[in-house]
């Protein structure tokens, strides 16, 4: 009896401490007879006697809920059957302190147990942190106990953050699955990252990959799911990427299923394991504010963005040779120079087809470069000293035939001892453990070579394997888990961009996943993203707009080939969101290789020339690229689509629909008069007070931007 008081009167005092002297951002402690509370002034937390959680949005005397009750989120199977019923014991609750790498906060510390198989008795504590940094965001972990020692326990399953998600709590006109959501998975089928919520919809979205279905895997361990009242995060803060599965699923109930799974494989359980670190987070308007917090707390995991000064040439203009295909001829591309230069074009990639086989990276093709390494290094120089700067293509962590046969120590191998094998244009190739140091040794050597000696600006790695590659059972590398191999692949690309910063800071690193959703934890380690085989318009600009939430407002966000599928309005769609346009055109029909000339046809003719000369020569003129993007409207509930970014004072808006006529709002502008100025066609649509709205009529797209009256701008 006497300690149950002095634990209650521990937590009194701890509620008064937390409630004391509150500044904005930190956090209240609270309990009901019903639940215990924890919040700050963005969010609240609940926790009901059965371990359950809601976590509301807070805003100006508001709340905004979409969790379902009577649900408990961190839960494990074991042996099978997973654990459920977990009782609340209040009398352990404590709160403490924080000071960690994510800044100043305060823990929440709540205790449970539940009956498990085989008569077994376990225990879960819920750490659940609030950072005064962070204030729309929760991080939080689990950590179970074997109470009762029972042997022959064995954990399949780790489930973290799994809610039910029901529109009508805001909204009582909603469909109970009216949401659009943000998916982080990688899919061959290339669907939208961003999509509206079905009857029918259900995404496992997997991290790693999928050897045997050809599934490349990575992309970002986050789910962002919004209605046109609030928005809600989940996602794994994990220092390395981890094989989890987001899965998000409409169920019988009508209601949006969304969780963060991790398959074990028969993980002994014998006193206690401990889950993976998660955050939810909540937020008003589509995802970019979500993915900007879950940006902003990778930092704090040392997963820091690339930052970039407005005179980088990582901005400029794009041609690649990918047009001729893998059977380029340097006299081609060097015939390219005058029309590039005309289109004021900087920047030239040299695609497939220079080395012997894919992943013999140190061996050059001698049909392209008969006398080696001075040939390339020539090639390079001629493109130098015409004034463009020049990156390489490239697929980390694989070997070619010659590379597989000098060290097949080196090469990953599956379950049954097998090497994991790929073909392309004919040749083998295998795949490089990134956890061995003679690996990453290479690619370190590899890289001065490229960079340093053949002269070389950066690189462009490419291939949707580049993504994430599959577990390595090779018995040879001493792994610690076989998962160390799919750990370390960022590792390499954190040692070419070390390697290539050392010798060239001003570098260019691109990374195409090939329509992939790229993988999270690399992006800290290139400064170019793109794309990455786009199908549709709408694909070049709402990617665009995840990529800058998560890399930065000003990312260099490139928007791939225009050739990829052609339409005029490419141009309108990549500058007027914030993108680089780029081109993989050719000169001579014949020249453009036969499989591209069937898909992608990348012969320049008459008509294309004066078309790319003119929005190129617009690029030039408005790099909007350099510009920050401002996160004023929401891409799934705003009409018509817009996209607004500011660059050297002056606001910039794109508009697109297939058809428009009416009113279109210019959010962001501060008191002022401002002319609106329809920049592609140089004519002045109307002048008005800021911030304000015109009506216009168009038809695919209309770029303005607004210029204070009187400016001569």
């Amino acid at each position: 009896m006497m300690r149950i008081l002095f634990v209650t009167l521990t937590v009194m005092i701890m509620i008064m401490l937390a409630s004391c002297g509150r500044d904005k951002g930190k956090s209240a402690f609270s309990e009901s007879a019903s639940e215990l509370t924890f919040e700050n002034d963005a969010l609240r937390l609940s926790v009901d006697d059965g371990m359950n959680i809601r976590i509301l949005r807070k805003n100006n005397g508001k709340t905004f809920n979409l969790v379902s009750p009577g649900r408990d989120p961190f839960t494990l199977v074991i042996n099978g059957q997973e654990l459920k019923d977990f009782t609340l014991d209040r009398r352990q609750t404590q709160i403490l302190p924080l000071d960690s790498l994510w800044g100043k906060g305060q823990r929440l510390i709540v205790r449970g147990r539940t009956a498990g198989p085989s008569g077994s008795e376990i225990g879960k504590t819920l750490f659940i942190d609030l950072y005064d940094d962070f204030p729309s965001a929760v991080l939080l972990s689990a950590r179970y106990r074997n109470i009762s020692h029972t042997d022959s326990l064995f954990v399949n399953k780790e489930i973290n953050n799994r809610f039910r998600l029901d529109a009508r709590l805001e909204n009582s006109a909603h469909k109970s699955y009216d949401f659009w959501i943000l998916q982080g998975g990688s899919y061959k089928t290339r669907p939208d990252w961003i999509m509206p919520v079905t009857a029918d919809f259900d995404y496992l979205n997997y991290q790693g990959p999928d050897y045997e279905n050809d599934e490349a895997g990575g992309g970002l361990p986050v789910l962002d799911v919004w209605s046109r009242e609030t928005g809600f995060l989940i996602g794994s803060v994990e220092e390395k990427p981890t094989l989890i599965s987001l899965p998000a699923r409409v169920a019988g109930d009508s209601l949006l299923h969304i969780a963060i799974e991790y398959e074990r494989e028969d993980h002994k359980f014998t006193a206690g394991y401990q889950s993976i670190t998660t955050v939810v987070a909540v937020h008003e308007g589509d995802f970019y504010n979500g993915l900007k917090n879950y940006r902003d707390i990778m930092a704090g995991r040392g997963l820091k963005m690339i930052s970039l000064s407005a005179d980088n040439p990582v901005y400029d203009a794009i041609w690649c040779g990918w047009g001729f295909g893998p059977d380029f001829t340097t006299s081609q591309m060097i015939e390219m120079i005058p029309l590039l230069k005309e289109w004021g074009i900087k920047v030239v990639t040299v695609d497939f087809g220079w080395f012997t086989a894919n992943g013999d990276f140190d061996r050059l093709n001698p049909e392209i470069f008969p006398n080696g390494e001075s040939d390339i290094r020539a090639f390079v120089k001629t493109f130098h000293d015409a004034g463009f700067r020049i990156k390489l293509w490239i697929t980390p962590a694989i070997a070619g035939p010659d590379l597989m046969a000098r060290h097949p120590q080196w090469l990953m191998k599956d379950r049954h001892g097998l090497l994991y094998q790929k073909e392309k244009f004919g040749k083998p190739y295998a795949f490089l453990c990134p956890a061995v140091d003679e690996v990453r040794a290479y690619y370190g050597q590899l890289t001065r070579k490229i960079i340093g000696d053949w002269g070389f600006d950066g690189f462009k790695a490419d291939q949707e394997i580049i993504n994430a590659i599959p577990n390595c059972y090779n018995p040879a590398h001493n792994h610690p888990t076989p998962q160390a191999s799919f750990e370390e692949l960022p590792g390499l690309y954190k040692i070419m961009a070390d390697e290539t910063f050392k010798i060239k800071p001003d570098a260019i690193l691109e990374v195409c996943p090939c329509g992939m959703f790229p993988s999270f934890y690399k992006m800290p380690y290139y400064n170019q993203p793109l794309s990455s085989d786009f199908n549709t318009q709408w694909q070049i600009r709402h990617r665009g707009k995840v990529i800058k939430s998560l890399m930065g407002a000003n990312a260099a966000y490139y928007g791939d080939h225009v050739e990829r599928h052609y339409t005029p309005d490419y141009f309108a769609s990549v500058i007027g969101s914030g993108g680089i346009p780029g081109t993989m055109a050719v000169l001579r029909e014949e020249d453009n290789y036969p499989v591209l000339r069937a898909k992608y046809p990348g012969y320049i003719s008459p008509e294309r020339k004066v078309l790319f000369k003119k929005w190129l020569d617009l690029y030039k003129r408005y790099p909007l690229s350099k510009g920050h993007y401002q996160n004023l409207y929401d891409l799934a509930y705003d009409i018509p689509e817009t996209h607004a970014i500011e660059k050297d004072g002056v606001m910039y808006y794109a508009f697109y629909a297939d058809k428009w006529s009416g009113a279109v709002e210019l959010r962001g502008l501060k008191d002022g008069t401002y002319d609106i100025v329809d920049y592609v066609n140089d004519v002045t649509l109307a002048r008005i007070q800021g911030p304000g709205k015109i009506t216009v009529e168009f038809e695919r797209y209309l770029l303005v931007k607004a210029v204070p009256a009187g400016s001569g701008d």
